[in-house]
């Protein structure tokens, strides 16, 4: 089996690390605001640390293929 380029796994993590920034910057221009602009502020923040997570998740795993222990 062929192995997955570590760029993939880095863009992977680096797009989700955006897409939980961007969750941040609408959670508080909507608080700024006081008014939902996409979704209730509980979702924004539930979506920031996910997408954290899966960007921590991704770089652990690249982590792990390359040889280097994670435990």
């Amino acid at each position: 089996m062929e192995r997955t380029p570590t760029t993939l796994y880095l863009w992977i993590s680096r797009a989700s690390g955006f897409a939980g920034i961007v969750c941040l910057i609408l959670l508080f221009v909507s608080k700024l605001i006081d008014t939902m602009i996409i979704a209730s502020h509980t979702i924004l923040v539930l979506l920031a640390i996910a997408a954290f997570l899966f960007a921590i998740w991704s770089v652990l795993y690249e982590l792990r293929d390359q040889g280097i222990k994670t435990r």
